[in-house]
């Protein structure tokens, strides 16, 4: 218990020190220019928040009027005066009119604190969508994402939304507070400031208690946060690996880990409900002992004939909206520490640097011929660990180029730089003699038709899908292209044909479907350099012949990128490069790869077909 207490007060240290400030200032600093575009609308909710506080100090004087003048018959102070005048002596006529103004009151203020509610709530989702459209901007153009999807997806929607509130509602809620116990508490002095002082004796102890109770808030927020995020990249991986869960009949153990992990997150969010809700009703028992301080002191002051029991009462209604800026400014700071958390999640994010990106003097990039030089290029996915080693080759324009070796060489790589995913540590990269780094991102991709190893397909129609490099191709084009890629004649076959939605990853359809979209795909791209990752991996034989012949037709005159295994697709390269640990060990046509390396030989052997498979000796001599 001790040690706990000690560790308590070192975190209130912290939070006292100014590091929760900092958070804080460094929060609002990445994200104010985009409340800052809306500044109309929030000024509008500013004017309507003052506006309905006014009505709020209005309340209690009507009620003082009716106990001290109308039920009292005490006099009339000079200040209240024109109401006797409105109804010409008249209590019953005042007594109305004073009913009247109860209910305009209250309306006024209704309708200030819609008006405030709406432009504010207008202007921040205004800024919320702004901001998770710059978030995930700056997703698209990170080279390198540490974070797993899943937990993206909660920063993206669920830590934003609580941005959303730590830069407007707390913002107002706060001059709300302020203002409001400002006004009353001054109200309060001039109507008798011995009450005041008794009235305000509580909030000394609110305020310390508000700290400790928000340090662990805080802490508790970032564990949920923490555990959601767990949670959700649990069954993000559960779902894409639904097949080989199925397949190992492992559902139970899937289901015994998502209750362990739903158990943590539950165990979290109960944890600062606890805390939180604790806290609320510590701060009603303080302020329930300060009212009644001021009740029983408030009567012996009437019974002293200091005030009226009108006095009293005002300052009674008085007395909650005073302590609710107290106790609200104490709950405000522990919301506001999680919201703040979600801030600097959100933030992060932005925070991330952006390895990949133009160049200040980066140019449009001009028609690519297809002349691609790799210059002693390394390069790594983590610090020390390069997967390239001083890689050096040249495609001419027009040639075919294979990419072979063991899996983990660096054949991917080479493909991934060559579309800039990632820049070499050490090296360049020439395009028709020309830094790649020179081009913008977007100039260069755009001259680059790439299938890659794993055939990603969109959430839209197949329509969508295939026209994704180039969206203003017409119909024609797009059924050439799918009957280039053998895709047409299954396309028909469903019920919308080109209009068929896809499920998420394209899960409607078989795996060589997939891989035919993204060949279609890339093949109306139509661009000068070509990039094939596998391009007939999943497809049965008579498809494959059928799309090889294709794509020799298609690729002539560009120049093209394989990373294959199948040597139906290697033997015909004009240039194959064998990889091994990051390095070329073998370049050539397969006739004098065949003829002078051994390597190359051995693992040609180990794919042709032997004579006891075809009957005969078809591939001897």
């Amino acid at each position: 218990m001790m040690q706990r207490k000690h560790v308590m007060v070192e975190k209130l240290s912290h939070f006292l020190g100014g590091s929760e400030l900092r958070e804080v200032n460094r929060v609002y600093r990445t994200f104010v220019p985009h409340v800052r575009r809306y500044w109309k609308r929030f000024a509008l909710a500013y004017l309507a928040l003052f506006a309905a506080m006014i009505m709020n100090l209005l309340k209690p004087w009507p009620l003082k009027i009716i106990f001290d003048y109308i039920l009292l018959n005490k006099p009339m102070p000079r200040r209240f005066l024109f109401l006797t005048a409105l109804a010409s002596d008249d209590k019953l006529i005042l007594l109305a009119v004073l009913c009247a103004g109860i209910v305009a009151i209250f309306f006024l203020e209704s309708l200030c604190t819609f008006v405030r509610k709406y432009f504010m709530a207008g202007a921040g989702e205004r800024s919320v969508n702004d901001i998770r459209q710059q978030v995930f901007g700056h997703l698209q153009m990170l080279e390198h994402r540490t974070e797993r999807s899943a937990d993206l997806v909660v920063r993206l929607t669920s830590d934003i939304d609580s941005l959303k509130l730590l830069l407007t509602q707390y913002i107002q809620t706060l001059v709300n507070y302020v203002f409001t116990f400002v006004g009353i508490g001054v109200t309060l002095l001039l109507m008798d400031w011995h009450l005041t002082l008794w009235a305000l004796a509580v909030a000394p102890p609110l305020y310390v208690i508000s700290l400790f109770f928000s340090v662990r808030v805080a802490e508790l927020t970032r564990r949920r946060r923490a555990k959601e995020s767990e949670v959700a990249s649990l069954v993000q991986e559960t779902v894409t690996s639904q097949d080989v869960v199925q397949a190992f009949a492992g559902e139970e153990q899937e289901k015994k880990r998502f209750a362990e992990q739903s158990e943590e997150s539950l165990n979290a969010a109960i944890e600062r409900v606890r805390v939180s809700k604790g806290f609320g009703r510590t701060v009603e028992v303080i302020i329930a002992a300060g009212t009644a301080i001021v009740v029983y002191f408030g009567a012996r002051r009437v019974l002293a004939g200091f005030i009226t029991p009108g006095d009293l009462i005002v300052f009674i209604s008085y007395l909650r909206d005073l302590y609710r800026p107290v106790g609200g400014l104490s709950e405000l700071i522990i919301d506001l520490g999680g919201s703040l958390v979600c801030g600097e999640r959100v933030a992060e994010i932005l925070e991330t640097k952006i390895k990949v990106a133009d160049a200040p003097d980066a140019r449009e990039a001009p028609p690519f011929r297809g002349d691609v030089v790799f210059e002693k290029v390394t390069f790594g996915y983590s610090h020390g660990a390069p997967v390239l080693q001083e890689l050096s080759f040249r495609a001419s324009p027009g040639e075919r180029v294979a990419l072979i070796g063991s899996s983990g060489t660096g054949k991917t790589t080479v493909v991934n730089l060559l579309l800039r995913f990632y820049d070499p540590w050490e090296g360049r990269i020439l395009i028709d003699g020309q830094d790649i780094r020179r081009f913008t991102l977007k100039s260069l991709r755009e001259q680059i038709s790439a299938v890659l190893q794993e055939p990603l397909l969109f959430r839209r129609t197949i329509r969508e899908n295939i026209t994704y490099g180039k969206p203003d191709a017409s119909v024609e084009e797009t059924v050439d292209a799918a009957k280039a890629a053998q895709a047409h004649d299954f396309i028909v076959r469903l019920p919308d044909e080109y209009d068929t939605s896809l499920r998420e990853g394209g899960a409607n359809l078989s795996g060589g479907e997939r891989q035919r979209i993204a060949l279609a795909r890339a093949i109306l791209k139509n661009a000068p350099i070509f990039i094939f990752d596998e391009p007939v991996i999943g497809l049965d034989a008579a498809t494959e012949t059928k799309l090889n012949e294709t794509l020799e037709r298609l690729m002539e005159g560009k120049t093209t990128f394989t990373i294959a295994h199948r040597f139906s697709t290697i033997v015909k390269a004009d240039l194959i490069l064998m990889i091994e640990e990051g390095r070329i060990v073998e370049q050539g046509t397969h006739e004098q790869l065949l003829a002078g390396s051994a390597r190359y030989r051995r693992l040609y052997d180990l794919q042709r077909p032997g004579p006891e498979r075809e009957g005969g000796d078809a591939e001897r001599g």
